[in-house]
Order: structure tokens, then sequence, then C-alpha cells
């Protein structure tokens, strides 16, 4: 049996035992999309933070700047931790449903 059979009986055999495939797809393309943008906006806006805070004598708009870094870098991480978790539960999700069709499959054989 080649690859493509193989993947072609794994969804009809999916789609016969009903189970739910996937979340909303759009929120979830979103959650995923905008945690890499505020990851990565973040990020630049926080390097351009740095440089202009090290170009300044007023400390107090260097603290300032300095504080908006540091925001931006805790942004980053919710940002990548936004990403992470919908590429986790993509994979999460697949993995489980592998695990379910295989279960199912041992046990029609076992009949």
């Amino acid at each position: 049996m080649t690859d493509n059979e193989r993947l072609d009986r794994f969804a009809a055999d999916i789609a016969a035992m009903q189970v739910k495939t996937s979340g909303n797809p759009s929120a979830e393309r979103a959650t995923g999309i905008a945690g890499a943008v505020l990851m990565g906006l973040s990020i630049v806006i926080a390097i351009g933070a740095y440089f202009a805070a090290t170009g300044l004598d007023n400390a107090l708009d260097q603290n300032e700047l300095i504080v908006l870094g540091f925001l931006c870098i805790a942004l980053a991480v919710v940002g990548a931790a936004l990403w992470l978790r919908t590429a986790l539960v993509r994979f999460w999700r697949f993995w489980m449903l592998r695990l379910i069709y295989e279960n199912q499959s041992a046990r029609d054989e076992q009949r």
C-alpha cells in the first residue's frame, strides 16, 4: 500500500468515525498570526527603544524608553506563547486522532 493510499484510507476512516478533527480554523489561524506578529513587532520596537535610549542625555526619557523596551520583551514572550500554543494544539489534536485511529484499527482486528 502506497503512502497516498494509506493517507486516503486514514482520511476516509476518520470521516467515518465522526470525530472532531479541528477547532475553529479561522480562530486558530488568527491566534497563530497574532502571536507571530506580536512577537516580531514587539522585538523590533524593543530594539528601537534600546537604541533611542542610548542617544539621550535626559535620564527620565532614557528610563521611559528602557521600560518600553522591557514591556516589549514581555509582549514578545506573550506572542511566542500564543504562537506555540496554537502550533502545539494542532500537533496534539493530530496525535490524538492518530492514536484513536490506531486503537480502533487494533480493536477491529481483534474481533
